[in-house]
């Protein structure tokens, strides 16, 4: 556990060394309600994460997001480092890494296993003081160790859905809501009353996510 919370803090540190080498951007405490898939007990649990990300501006139209993750149980902790750059003033386009240590019941860390994806978003101003965002991610490259060899693992999830409102409330700070949309291609025949179900191979699962931001 030792080894994956000094990781995490790592990307964080890394993000505020970088902010100080360029600009820092904005600095956002999340947290995130994401549903089981299956019911236990006849009840369903919904599980609370929370993120610490630092975005760090390196020209007007770059810039690079640092995030640690961790869920209540915890049953994993996750790091994720994003390069944005802004095609236009609406549209940026994007790709990322992360690296997730799942953690198990007796509180044992296991070996990362590593993710990369591409990000494409569309945002703009619907008043000065509220902002709207639409976002896709598509996964490509999933490896993890099996054994004593790494290997990359067959992909089991379609590209995401975000879709997100930003709030201005001060000169530094806001409020962000966002929903992201997770397809997952799954045997759903074999879960109890899965959550987001659309077909017998195919779940559609929600996280709900709310964001403190302050811009330095």
């Amino acid at each position: 556990m030792r080894k994956a919370l000094l990781a995490a803090l790592g990307v964080a540190l890394a993000g505020g060394i970088a902010g100080d080498a360029a600009g820092l951007g904005p600095v956002a405490l999340g947290f995130h309600l994401i549903p089981a898939i299956e019911r236990s007990d006849g009840h369903r649990v919904w599980d609370l994460s929370l993120s610490l990300g630092v975005t760090v501006i390196l020209d007007a139209a770059d810039s690079l997001e640092f995030t640690a993750i961790i869920d209540s149980a915890p049953t994993a902790l996750g790091t994720t480092v994003t390069y944005h750059r802004s095609v236009t003033d609406v549209v940026s386009l994007g790709v990322g890494a992360t690296a997730l240590w799942p953690i198990t019941s007796e509180a044992v860390v296991q070996t990362p296993l590593f993710e990369s994806f591409a990000r494409a978003s569309a945002h703009g101003n619907v008043v000065p003081s509220l902002s709207l965002e639409a976002a896709a991610s598509l996964p490509f490259l999933t490896v993890a160790k099996a054994g004593e060899r790494w290997s990359i693992i067959p992909l089991a999830e379609l590209p995401s859905l975000a879709l997100g409102g930003d709030i201005r409330l001060a000169a530094r700070g806001s409020l962000m809501a966002k929903l992201t949309l997770q397809p997952v291609i799954t045997d759903t025949t074999m879960l109890n009353e899965p959550f987001g179900r659309v077909t017998d191979d195919l779940l559609i699962l929600p996280m709900f996510s709310a964001f403190t931001r302050y811009v330095p």
